[in-house]
């Protein structure tokens, strides 16, 4: 689905926001798109408090 290199950058930037996903490399609007919700509600629940 990604890239080990995109995975290391959303675990390290833990982004909050669409926009932010798009800040990554790796991630376009089309992902964003297709993933961005999901890959947001799993960051969140595996970020720390």
């Amino acid at each position: 689905m990604f890239p080990d290199t995109t995975l290391h950058a959303l675990a390290q930037y833990q982004p909050k926001t669409s926009a932010d996903l798009l800040d990554i490399s790796g991630i376009g609007p089309t992902r964003v798109e297709n993933y961005g919700d999901e890959l947001l509600e799993i960051i969140g629940q595996h970020s720390a408090p």
